[in-house]
């Protein structure tokens, strides 16, 4: 996920998002992560490439989708993140590229429409497995779909509902009370549990699954596991409730969609008469 988007209401369960990107971009940042986040991006976005648009990464975190949007060819590329460690990450990510005058890195939050209103509307707009973390999901949807252009791409990915979300829910609050060595333990139950047992019951080589997870975004196997057991605050939603809210509340239209699991990718266009929803 690309991290956090707003301050959680209970310091004591939120997850660092910030430092655990950090160390993502510390220890595994690699030029294939690159290449692989670069051609996820424009695949689901269905464009060959993102020469003269415009680009807006709402909680940026580790800043690699920023990269990739930048190395796709946008023309300008935003990147924020409330988490300063974020912005620190995506800043050190953009310094290695040689800090780059067309690409932006900020500190701020999506559920402030102030600091929104000082951006510039995106022809695409970008939000990976953020706005469920900012403890007021609808509100941030609504609010980072008003970030778009008219005729801009919308493109954003939120956990689904399943019957399975208030242990989840609860899983995350006890992961964030415990201390190191119980986190560890955690993680180490999970990756059995959900990772190790379901491959080899379907007969299939889990060490394969882990050495292969760069396929997947370009991400890494243990950050994202535990981006997900801390991924507090924490809200869901089915997909006929977003689709909904998408198009009545914001005159969005569905142009793709990738259920995946506990989490669904979604993008919408903005039609150029719709300025009027949001």
């Amino acid at each position: 996920m690309s991290g956090k988007a707003a301050p959680s209401q209970d310091n004591q369960e939120a997850f660092s998002f910030g430092k655990n990107w950090a160390a993502f971009i510390e220890r595994h940042f690699r030029e294939e992560r690159v290449r692989i986040a670069r051609e996820r991006l424009l695949a689901f976005l269905e464009l060959p490439d993102l020469a003269g648009r415009s680009f807006l990464d709402i909680g940026c975190g580790s800043g690699l989708s920023s990269l990739a949007a930048w190395e796709a060819g946008a023309a300008q590329v935003v990147s924020f993140d409330v988490d300063p460690d974020s912005v620190r990450t995506t800043e050190r990510v953009r310094q290695m590229r040689g800090a780059p005058e067309n690409w932006r890195v900020l500190e701020g939050s999506v559920l402030d429409r102030g600091f929104l209103s000082t951006l510039e509307p995106a022809d695409v707009v970008y939000s990976w497995g953020v706005l469920h973390h900012t403890g007021r999901m609808w509100e941030a949807v609504r609010n980072a779909a008003g970030c778009l252009k008219p005729g801009g791409l919308f493109f954003i990915a939120l956990y689904l509902t399943t019957p399975r979300s208030p242990y989840w829910l609860e899983l995350k609050k006890r992961y964030n009370r415990a201390p190191a060595w119980r986190k560890r333990c955690m993680e180490w139950h999970y990756i059995v549990r959900h990772t190790v047992i379901p491959s080899l019951i379907r007969g299939r080589n889990p060490l394969r699954l882990i050495r292969n997870y760069q396929n997947n975004r370009g991400m890494d196997f243990l950050t994202d596991v535990r981006d997900w057991l801390g991924g507090y605050p924490y809200e869901d939603a089915t997909i006929a409730q977003v689709l909904r809210f998408c198009r009545r509340e914001l005159g969005l239209n569905l142009i793709n969609i990738n259920p995946s699991g506990t989490m669904v990718e979604y993008l919408f266009e903005r039609p150029v008469l719709a300025e009027k929803h949001l």
